[in-house]
């Protein structure tokens, strides 16, 4: 009996889609070791801070915040050379581990992309705070916020790696995970003190509140997006 050309037609595409899945895995499973060292980044940062998960009775937030949030450092220049040092190796090891996956494996990825994307914006980072500023004429009132240049934080290139990371990497979650990271920081470095909520966050008859949360706290929030894509990309790379 002659087998049917439906059922065989229909088994060769299962097994192309298969062989495309498989294929994508290999190709894309690298992104699991930049998603775990951009949160092991986030994650260590928080030494950088004077009490990073304790209150403290006054704090002494020094603009800008080079630790990354509107907290007390222990060291700004400790801070500074944190970021500044730590960013680039970021990209220098993510660099040699996609190249050597393009050795052993023969994918290739965009990752000169993310790498680009990241020490751009860390380098105008660098020259916007740089800029000297004037001080604020006698009189002048201070606005309730938001405070916009508190968004001079090394965390803002951080997360515009991530999202380029996710677009080479062609992973949704990894995109969200940026966004998440701009989101929280955008929050947390244009309102003072950390955490604080504006009233009009809360409606119209509130007068604002605030989280009791630290800079630690906020800091593992900024990084459990990044470690369950890291974890879910590992898992799928050793299944390929």
């Amino acid at each position: 009996m002659d087998p049917d050309p439906t059922a065989e037609a229909e088994r060769t595409l299962t097994e192309l889609h298969r062989l495309r899945d498989r294929a994508a895995r290999r190709a894309h499973g690298g992104a699991w070791l930049p998603a775990a060292a951009v949160a092991a980044l986030l994650l260590a940062s928080a030494a950088l801070y004077e009490a990073p998960f304790a209150p403290l009775n006054a704090i002494d937030a020094e603009h800008p915040f080079w630790a990354g949030l509107p907290d007390q450092q222990r060291q700004p220049v400790l801070s500074y050379v944190y970021w500044f040092v730590g960013i680039p190796l970021l990209f220098a090891g993510s660099a040699g581990w996609y190249r050597w996956r393009a050795r052993r494996l023969g994918v290739r990825v965009a990752w000169p992309a993310f790498v680009g994307t990241g020490l751009g914006v860390l380098a105008l980072l660098a020259v916007i705070a740089a800029v000297p500023t004037r001080p604020a004429p006698d009189g002048l009132t201070v606005a309730a916020g938001p405070y916009w240049p508190g968004l001079l934080s090394p965390l803002l290139p951080l997360a515009a790696t991530v999202l380029v990371l996710g677009w080479a990497e062609r992973s949704r979650g990894l995109v969200a995970a940026g966004v998440w990271i701009v989101l929280l920081t955008g929050w947390l470095c244009t309102t003072y003190p950390l955490g604080t909520i504006p009233a009009w966050a809360l409606g119209t008859d509130s007068l604002g509140g605030q989280l009791g949360l630290r800079p630690g706290h906020y800091l593992v929030l900024m990084a459990l997006p990044l470690i369950a894509v890291s974890a879910a990309r590992l898992a799928s790379a050793r299944r390929a």
